[in-house]
């Protein structure tokens, strides 16, 4: 909050005259970090309502209105963009990409770009940077599908908020879930305290943060109303509330990210025709104020930022309300960004199996000489001997860490056959691992 010292001894008229300078809800940065225009070639898809987001030893832009199945790959050490073999599978829009355990994970996006009507993808996506592989996940339950929504991982749980079941058009929902990578399991949460759509979320500590957005196609129109309200979800107690100071300049599609222990949002759009945002301001969990940043160089919305290094870099986006794009990738603080090669890892599995006739026998499979997880996508028997073989363990769609391991249960149901049976893992896209089984005697 804005303070002046009245122990000084100003003449009224002079107070009167600064009277307006102080009358504020949130401070100004001081000696804070500034932006700088990053001096790349900008050989890539100029895009917005796209995602922007760090695998490895690389920036990924993918999606949005513009080039939407074009994934490009900005590597910062060598200050060169490329684009990726194999395109997108859909045209992703207008959601929140994350990196986990070797993936970037695509959960809550719409599928096309219809405007104003754009239709959510009814399944889970990975992309594989090492492979440049894409992977179908599984499907979202239909009754929860959306686009547009904030998208965070915490305690290896992936947790979707808000968004919009049918575009620019109505829709916008305020629901919360959970899914599980490892048990492939997607959970009903409780309601956030605001519908809202064209935002981004993130987590400080325990606590997640669902800021900026707006009702799109509701009273107001596509642009309006915005969303001023921060919603917040502790995860200790597993309860939402609301922040005491809300955002304080509401806007649609900002670009959010933590930073030294802050919320930034950066950006975004508002509900008067024009240029977007440049306006950068801050939250701090511990002072519970908002404090306003340096402005980036460049007004934008409909993009994503990556915290990297020492600096929180963004590119792309719109530079006016609604349609436009831009290339402009800036950084804030300094220009160092961090991230190791990604290697893919192996699965590991014996070449044959025996089992007695009539019993059970555990199969461990390892995952190992690499640095990404492997995500499984069907285990399944094959063989004109499958018939007398069961499957007890999972069996579809599920992680395993890099250097992690999983156990296959496999009963011999008792017939005892001179034909062949295998058991096939099928995994990260086009991989497949195949174990022979026979009858023990």
């Amino acid at each position: 909050m804005c303070k002046i010292d009245f122990s000084l001894k100003f003449h009224l008229p002079f107070v009167l005259f600064l009277a307006p300078f102080f009358l504020c809800s949130q401070t100004t940065e001081k000696n804070g970090g500034q932006w700088i225009d990053k001096n790349e070639s900008e050989n890539y898809t100029a895009r917005h309502e796209c995602s922007f987001v760090q695998a490895g030893d690389a920036f990924i832009l993918l999606g949005g209105r513009e080039s939407a199945q074009t994934l490009e790959l900005y590597d910062f050490k060598n200050n060169t963009w490329k684009k990726a073999a194999n395109s997108a599978p859909k045209e992703f829009n207008h959601f929140q990409a994350t990196f986990y355990k070797g993936f970037v994970w695509i959960i809550g996006a719409f599928k096309t770009n219809s405007f104003p009507q754009e239709i959510p993808e009814e399944a889970i996506w990975l992309y594989h940077p090492p492979t440049d592989q894409w992977i179908k996940g599984p499907e979202i339950p239909e009754d929860r599908r959306r686009g547009g929504a904030g998208l965070v991982v915490y305690n290896d749980v992936f947790y979707i908020v808000g968004g919009n079941t049918i575009g620019h058009d109505g829709g916008y929902v305020n629901w919360f879930d959970a899914y599980n990578p490892k048990d492939n399991s997607w959970t009903v949460l409780e309601n956030a305290s605001q519908k809202r759509d064209h935002f981004h979320a993130a987590v400080i500590d325990d606590v997640l943060y669902a800021a900026g957005g707006r009702q799109s196609g509701g009273e107001g129109g596509v642009f309006s109303p915005l969303v001023g309200v921060v919603d917040i979800y502790d995860f200790k107690t597993n309860k939402w509330s609301t922040l005491k100071n809300d955002l304080p300049t509401p806007r649609a599609a900002p670009g959010i990210i933590v930073y030294k222990k802050e919320l930034y949002v950066m950006g975004g759009e508002g509900e008067k025709k024009g240029p977007a945002f440049n306006i950068v301001e801050a939250y701090n969990p511990k002072t519970e104020n908002w404090t306003t940043k340096t402005p980036m160089h460049y007004p934008r919305h409909g993009t994503q930022a990556i915290l990297s290094g020492e600096g929180i870099y963004i590119a792309a986006g719109s530079p006016t309300r609604g349609g436009g794009n831009q290339h402009h990738m800036e950084v804030y603080h300094k220009d160092q960004p961090s991230g190791e090669k990604l290697i893919a890892s192996e699965l590991i599995v014996p070449k044959k199996v025996k089992i007695k006739p009539g019993s059970t026998q555990t199969i461990t499979v390892h995952n190992k000489n690499g640095t990404t997880g492997s995500f499984i996508t069907s285990i399944a028997l094959s063989g004109a001997a499958k018939r007398d073989y069961k499957i007890h363990s999972k069996s579809a769609y599920f992680l395993v860490d890099p250097d992690g391991q999983f156990d296959i249960v496999i009963e011999h149901l008792g017939g005892v056959s001179k034909e062949k049976a295998s058991l096939d893992i099928k995994y990260n896209g086009n991989l497949k691992k195949t174990i022979a089984l026979e009858p023990r005697e």
